[in-house]
């Protein structure tokens, strides 16, 4: 176990989740400040999404060049810019414009944790300390609506939001500038690259794992960053009513993710992949139809599909780790801009109840992938049906 790794993972993706779930409270406000339509409005989100797939491929290549504290720090700077412009964006193109620098520094900050605690974890642990990991990310998502009520309440805008938020990328920069971790101002080992390694890990597969997992992220964003605008046009809801059904979403998913760091599960990954997907479609129909406390509830079920689809990547492939994450992330950033503006469509068509309905096919369309991996590729040792949760 190496401690420092896991430490300043932890909280990076605090920071990473925090900022990250501001925009979803706030973006009936933001609408209504710029007086622009849902679609494009949801620009705010696609283009971070953009940047956050070119820094997905940068981060790749600045890894090879720099060690991994520095690249970290270059993230904090971008996030501090990024909110400071967000916060003072007279105009909507200009706000965009700070969404693609937030977006650059979210797939960079986004990035290095995940890499790190699967290098500082010991094998038996592995998923346990990712299912922590991404408890961090839910206890941060849980603060993020809490902190754009507060703040809200006391200014009466938005803007005063984003300033606040950038307490987290300054500790973050001020705690990796005072102290020293181990290797961490070292840059990544390179090993060269076997032939029997390429055969076993070619890209085909990793890019298949990563479509699965970057269609339940555009399912789980699509839900976090929908919600309040749900309950503002379908239950008339005000800003601290809306970003309080925010808040028990994110609570839900805290919930879910400490389970899973906490409980030893028997069943194997694909299993417990599967149920998850499942429970979600389940709890997002009832959440339309019946009331949107299920809805909230889908935190909790989807909670536990991340970290397990982490370890097993990392588990599928071990070698050269940092360009393999970030290889699912780039995959990530295009669904959810892809996402972000079909939802935003939908949403101007046809109303915000009919455009989540249609986005629960993300759900579906992961639970595909899944489930045909090993059908594809034939893999007679996948973690999908070897690995079991320790």
């Amino acid at each position: 176990m190496i401690w420092p790794y896991i430490i300043i993972s932890y909280f990076s993706l605090f920071v990473f989740g925090l900022t990250d779930n501001l925009r979803g409270p706030l973006f009936p406000e933001i609408l209504n400040t710029f007086e622009i339509s849902d679609s494009f409005g949801s620009w705010m989100f696609a283009i971070s999404s953009i940047s956050g797939f070119a820094a997905s491929y940068v981060a790749r290549h600045l890894l090879r060049r720099f060690d991994r504290k520095s690249v970290l720090q270059g993230g904090c700077l971008s996030m501090i810019f990024g909110l400071l412009g967000l916060a003072w964006s007279p105009q909507f193109n200009i706000f965009l414009g700070f969404s693609f620098l937030l977006g650059l520094s979210l797939g960079i900050i986004g990035l290095i944790p995940n890499v790190l605690v699967s290098l500082g974890a010991p094998p038996h642990l592995k998923q346990r300390l990712l299912s922590g990991l991404h408890a961090m990310y839910g206890l941060a998502s849980f603060c993020a609506p809490l902190v754009v009520a507060q703040v809200g309440a006391i200014t009466g805008s938005w803007r005063p939001v984003f300033l606040v938020a950038i307490a987290g990328p300054l500790s973050l920069l001020l705690y990796s500038l005072h102290s020293t971790h181990h290797n961490l101002h070292e840059k990544p080992e390179r090993k060269p690259e076997q032939p029997s390694l390429r055969k076993s890990h070619p890209l085909i597969p990793q890019l298949f794992i990563a479509c699965m997992l970057s269609f339940d992220v555009a399912g789980e964003i699509m839900i976090s960053s929908r919600l309040a605008l749900f309950m503002r046009r379908e239950w008339n809801f005000d800003l601290q009513q809306s970003s309080l059904y925010v808040t028990y979403f994110f609570i839900a998913m805290l919930v879910g993710r400490a389970l899973f760091a906490i409980v030893h599960f028997r069943s194997s990954i694909r299993t417990l992949l599967s149920t998850s997907i499942v429970l979600t479609l389940a709890a997002g129909f009832a959440g339309l139809y019946i009331h949107p406390l299920f809805l909230a509830l889908t935190g909790f079920t989807i909670a536990p599909f991340y970290p397990l689809s982490i370890a097993f990547f990392s588990s599928e492939f071990p070698e050269d780790l940092d360009s393999a994450v970030s290889y699912m992330m780039a995959m990530d950033s295009l669904m959810l801009v892809f996402m972000h503006l079909v939802v935003g469509r939908m949403t101007d068509l046809w109303g915000i109840h009919q455009a989540i309905l249609i986005g629960m096919g993300f759900f579906a369309c992961s639970f595909i992938f899944l489930n045909s991996y090993n059908h594809v590729f034939r893999k007679k040792n996948s973690p999908t049906t070897g690995i079991r949760p320790s």
